[in-house]
């Protein structure tokens, strides 16, 4: 049997800069057996060229770009049709996204009649200040993800919802959200699917598990390797697994 595999990374391939044992492993002998890894990530702080070359480097699996769907992308096609002046308080993986599509960035929030909000390591307060401001003044506010936390290679680190937490706060409007488990994202998957089966392997209830219960006939696994400890899910998975090297193993017989 073959079929897609929508598979997170943070947590599930890597924690922070350190691999997760059998990954690159488990990956290379699923895509032998014919199937179609898709990496799916609610992390929109890097371009999917990056986030390829980080597989490689950190787990040795030879990831490619073309495999990589950012919650960064799912934002920008949000945006795609109007085509708004574009403040982001994130990344260049969103910024690149944006540009993708042929949406104009703008650094001044008084001139965005967007603002897109995203993990945005280097957060200053001015830069929260205008996001806010903009939002404030009407523009359209866009998550690229609601997540409060990612795992670390040290533990948890707060997320892009963390942000945005703070935005809607400030502002009193609540952001449309792009990534996983939302339908911006979902349509970005459905139009890199082959055909076959598909499994969702993940480590967060709320986005990889609510991710495959909203498309049916999609089938999902947990992996014990990140954030979840596997006990009362909601929604629950298909399958409950040490790590991926134990969903390879079940996939392929």
């Amino acid at each position: 049997m073959s079929g897609n595999l929508i598979c997170d990374l943070d947590g599930v391939v890597y924690r922070g800069k350190d691999p997760i044992p059998g990954s690159a492993t488990a990956l290379a002998a699923l895509e032998a057996a014919g199937w179609r890894i898709i990496f799916c990530t609610n992390n929109s702080a890097r371009t999917p060229e990056e986030v390829a070359e980080r597989v490689r480097a950190i787990t040795g699996y030879e990831g490619r770009a073309e495999q990589v769907i950012t919650s960064a992308a799912a934002a920008a096609g949000l945006l795609a049709e109007s085509k708004p002046p574009t403040f982001v308080l994130g990344g260049d993986g969103v910024r690149t996204a944006l540009e993708k599509e042929g949406i104009p960035v703008t650094a001044v929030g008084s001139e965005a009649g967007a603002v897109v909000v995203g993990l945005a390591t280097g957060l200053t307060y001015d830069w929260l200040r205008e996001a806010s401001s903009a939002v404030m003044r009407g523009a359209r506010f866009i998550a690229t993800n609601d997540d409060p936390t990612f795992p670390a290679e040290d533990g948890l680190w707060p997320g892009a919802g963390s942000i945005v937490a703070a935005v809607e706060r400030a502002t009193g409007v609540p952001a449309e959200v792009a990534g996983k488990p939302f339908p911006p994202m979902r349509r970005l998957l459905h139009q890199n699917l082959g055909s076959g089966p598909v499994w969702v392997v993940g480590d967060r209830p709320d986005t990889d598990l609510a991710l495959a219960a909203a498309e049916p006939g999609w089938r999902s696994a947990l992996v014990l390797t990140g954030v979840s400890a596997g006990r009362n899910l909601d929604p629950a998975p298909d399958l409950v697994v040490d790590d991926l090297t134990e969903v390879a193993r079940i996939l392929i017989g």
